[in-house]
C-alpha cells in the first residue's frame, strides 16, 4: 500500500536531516541516522529527556514512524541514541535545524534578539579539563520564541567570545539584539552592527569608566530635574505583585579623554528606575548603552522583552523538561541533546493553543494528529 504524502514541514525536515554527517562506521549503522535524528526531536516534543525514554517511545510509537520512515531493523536502543549523540558534530546538527527553519523564519526587522547563558547543572561534563558544569550560549528570537543558535562555552566568562561568533553566523537585519552585563563590550558592539542590528546592553561596574561617565551624566540630569530628558513609564501588577518602571534616554555626550574602547555606534544612554511592591517596597535603578536614538518607549519595549530569554526558553527548560536534572555526562551529548530540547520547545511554544507546554507535551505523546501539528502549526508558510 504506498505511502501517503508526507507533511511538507516533516518532507523539509527529514531533508534537512539526510544532510546531517553519518559520524558512524557504516557496518556499525543498524538505524539510519535521519531516523535517530527524527525519533530523538518526535520524542522530546513528546515528554522523552533521555536515553532511556527515547528508547521507550520508540518502541510505543513505531507504527507511526514506519509511516515515513524505513525501519528495516526497528527503533533504535538507548545506547544507540547515547552513542549517536555523543558523536555527532554539533556545529553539522545545529547547521541542520537551521536549514530546515531558515524558510519559515519571519523578517527580525524590528524585532528583539536576547543574547544569554545557561549552565546545565544536571549535564555535567567532569572532564580534567572542564571540571566543572556545562554552559552553553544562547540566541533567542524573543517574539518568535524560536532559538537562533547556540554555542558551549568555558562558563559565564567565555559568553562574549562566542556571543561573536554566534552573530556573525547570522543576519539581523533590522532587529535589536539585547543582552546582560557580560556581553557588555565593544567587540559585541561591532558584531551586533556587522549584523546588521541595533543593541541596547546592561551597563555594570565591570565597565568602569563607561560605567561611571552615564552615573555622572545622568546624576547631573537629576540635579537639573530631568530637565529636556525624554522618559516613559508603565505599571504592572501579576500574582499580587505591582511593578512601576520609568526608563530615562539621553544622547552619550562626550566621553572622557582616558576612553579608548571602540564602542561601535554607541549614541544613547538609559537609566531605568523599577520600583516593586508586594510586602515591601524594593526600588532598583540599572543602566544600559544602546545604538539607538533616545525613544525611551522603544526602549523601554527592547529591555523588558529580553527577559523572554529568561521566562519563555530557560525557565520552562528548568521546570517542563526538567533539565537541570538530566543526566547526561559526555559534552558533546549534552550539547546535541540540549539543542533538540530547544527546538522541540521552540514548536511547542509557537503551537497556537493556550494550553501549557507541559499539557502540549502530553497531548503530543497521546496523539500522532497532534505531534505533526506541533511540527507544522508554527510554520505557517508551510
Amino acid at each position: 500500500m504506498p505511502r501517503k504524502p508526507r507533511p511538507p514541514a516533516l518532507d523539509s525536515l527529514l531533508d534537512a536531516f539526510s544532510e546531517v554527517p553519518d559520524p558512524r562506521v557504516a557496518r556499525t549503522r543498524a538505524h539510519p541516522l535521519v531516523n535517530v535524528l527524527t525519533m530523538a526531536l518526535f520524542g522530546a516534543i513528546s515528554g522523552a529527556d533521555g536515553w532511556e525514554a527515547l528508547e521507550l517511545f520508540g518502541v510505543q510509537r513505531a507504527g507511526f514512524f514506519r509511516r515515513f520512515l524505513s525501519m528495516p531493523k526497528g527503533t533504535p536502543s538507548a545506547d544507540t541514541f547515547r552513542r549517536v549523540f555523543e558523536a555527532l558534530d554539533p556545529r553539522a546538527f545545529q547547521d541542520a535545524f537551521r536549514s530546515w527553519l531558515k524558510p519559515f523564519l519571519d523578517d527580525l526587522e524590528g524585532q528583539t534578539i536576547a543574547l544569554d547563558g545557561k549552565t546545565l547543572r544536571g549535564a555535567l561534563a567532569r572532564s580534567a579539563a572542564r571540571g566543572g558544569a556545562f554552559h552553553l550560549m544562547h540566541v533567542w528570537a524573543a517574539e518568535q520564541q524560536l532559538l537562533l543558535g547556540q554555542k558551549a562555552v568555558e562558563g559565564a566568562g567565555g559568553e562574549v567570545q562566542a556571543a561573536i561568533e554566534l552573530l556573525r553566523m547570522l543576519d539581523l537585519q533590522g532587529a535589536t539584539v539585547t543582552a546582560d552585563a557580560n556581553s557588555c563590550t565593544a567587540a559585541v558592539t561591532a558584531a551586533i552592527r556587522e549584523a546588521g542590528a541595533h543593541y541596547v546592553l546592561a551597563l555594570k561596574g565591570n565597565r568602569g569608566t563607561l560605567h561611571n561617565h552615564v552615573r555622572r551624566r545622568f546624576a547631573m540630569a537629576e540635579k537639573a530635574g530631568y530637565s529636556g530628558i525624554k522618559q516613559a513609564e508603565s505599571r504592572d501588577e501579576a500574582h499580587g505583585r505591582k511593578e512601576y518602571r520609568l526608563v530615562r534616554a539621553m544622547p552619550l555626550g562626550d566621553l572622557p579623554a582616558s576612553t579608548n574602547v571602540p564602542w561601535a555606534d554607541l549614541r544613547t544612554i538609559v537609566q531605568v528606575d523599577r520600583i516593586r511592591g508586594d510586602d515591601q517596597v524594593r526600588v532598583n535603578r540599572a543602566y544600559y548603552i544602546t545604538s539607538h536614538d533616545p525613544n525611551p518607549k522603544l526602549l523601554a519595549a527592547r529591555i523588558r522583552r529580553h527577559w523572554s530569554i529568561e521566562n519563555q526558553l530557560h525557565h520552562c527548560l528548568d521546570v517542563t523538561f526538567d533539565e537541570d536534572r538530566r543526566q547526561i555526562r559526555d559534552e558533546n551529548g549534552a550539547q546535541n541533546f540540549a539543542l533538540v530540547t530547544r527546538y522541540a520547545l521552540s514548536m511547542l511554544k509557537r503551537e497556537p493553543s493556550k494550553m501549557s507546554v507541559a499539557m502540549k507535551r502530553r497531548k503530543a505523546a497521546w496523539g500522532d494528529t497532534y505531534l505533526l501539528d506541533v511540527l507544522a502549526s508554527g510554520f505557517p508558510h508551510v
